[in-house]
């Protein structure tokens, strides 16, 4: 299983993806597909359930807009090391639509990346089963000169602090 990290702790992955076999009972906390949110997010938000989205490198972020404040993550994917299209999906979330629940990397993640999904409004990230743990956790302070901005958690402390 894949290493998840949270605000730079090693955290025990408690979503699971919705499968339409599987029943859906109050208190689960589950990850749809953006298509299950657009088809079926009213419904979902009245079940009491922690609910959360994964959007691909290619879905417009707009179309979370009538559920954001329902979601409590929104998993974005890194179909390969070179597509850097979840930066500016996180980057929007985070300072032109003000989600402030988690936003977790998935997918092609390595850990030269993770200081720059930080500051771009990242706070979970799932690891490839070929990253090393120690080193993930050294890389948050690997840059020290920074030339965009930084997002601003929900506690507004900076990210990198």
């Amino acid at each position: 299983m894949p290493s998840l990290i949270s605000d730079k702790d090693l955290i025990e992955d408690d979503w699971h993806r919705a499968d339409a076999d599987k029943k859906i009972s109050p208190g689960d906390k589950v990850i749809v597909s953006l298509e299950q949110l657009l088809q079926r997010g009213d419904q979902l938000i009245t079940k009491h359930i922690a609910l959360g989205v994964e959007l691909d490198p290619a879905a417009a972020v707009e179309e979370l807009l009538p559920f954001l404040d329902h979601l409590q993550i929104v998993v974005l994917r890194f179909d390969n090391f070179a597509d850097g299209r979840a930066f500016s999906q996180a980057r929007l979330l985070r300072d032109r639509y003000a989600y402030r629940a988690d936003i977790r990397a998935v997918g092609d993640v390595h850990c030269d990346q993770l200081s720059f999904m930080r500051r771009c409004g990242f706070n979970q990230f799932q690891l490839g089963d070929n990253e090393d743990i120690e080193f993930a956790f050294r890389s948050f302070g690997n840059i020290s000169l920074h030339y965009q901005s930084e997002i601003k958690q929900a506690d507004s402390a900076p990210v990198d602090a």
